[in-house]
C-alpha cells in the first residue's frame, strides 16, 4: 500500500534546516514502512551504468554485466549522495494503475527504497534527490508496507 508523501521542516540550529518526509502511522501488520518508487529490474541496470559513468567518467564501462548488476545500487547510493539505496518489495493494495506490470509480481511491487521509517533522520533523502529520480522514472515515490522475503 502506497501513502501519500508529505515534507516538514526539521531545524538543527538557527542557521541549519533541511526538510524530512512525515513517517506514516505504523502498519497493522508490524512491517516497516518503507519510502520508495517503483521500479523495473532494466531501469536499476540503466541508471546504474549512467551513475558509473559519471563517477567513473575516464574509465570505460565494464564488460561484466554481473559487476553493473551487483553494484548498480552503490553506483546510484554514490552518484545521488543517497545514504539509503536498496531494492525490496512492498504490499500493493488498491488502484495500482500507476505502476507498470512489470514492476509486480502476487500483489507485490519492486521499490527503489529510499528511506524505511526506522532510519534516522539524518537518513532520510533531500527533496532535490528524490525529485532526481522520480524524474529519471517518471514515477512518483510513496510509502510502501514492507513484504519481507524468506
Amino acid at each position: 500500500m502506497s501513502t501519500a508523501v508529505e515534507w516538514v521542516p526539521l531545524t538543527y540550529s538557527s542557521k541549519v534546516s533541511r526538510y524530512i518526509l512525515v513517517r506514516p502511522p505504523r502498519s497493522q501488520c508490524g512491517n516497516r514502512r518503507l519510502f520508495g518508487i517503483p521500479i523495473v529490474k532494466r531501469e536499476l541496470w540503466d541508471m546504474g551504468s549512467a551513475a558509473f559513468e559519471h563517477i567513473e567518467p575516464d574509465e570505460p564501462l565494464p564488460d561484466d554485466h554481473f559487476f553493473i548488476a551487483m553494484n548498480s545500487l552503490t553506483f546510484l547510493k554514490i552518484y545521488h549522495g543517497l545514504r539509503v539505496c536498496i531494492l525490496s518489495h512492498g504490499k500493493v493494495v488498491g488502484d495500482s494503475k500507476n505502476i507498470p506490470p512489470e514492476c509486480m509480481s502476487s500483489g507485490k511491487v519492486l521499490l527503489l527504497v529510499l528511506w524505511r521509517d526506522t532510519e534516522s533522520d539524518a537518513a532520510c533523502p533531500t527533496p532535490s534527490q528524490v525529485r532526481s529520480l522520480e524524474k529519471k522514472l517518471g514515477r512518483s515515490p510513496g510509502w510502501w508496507v514492507e513484504v519481507p522475503q524468506f
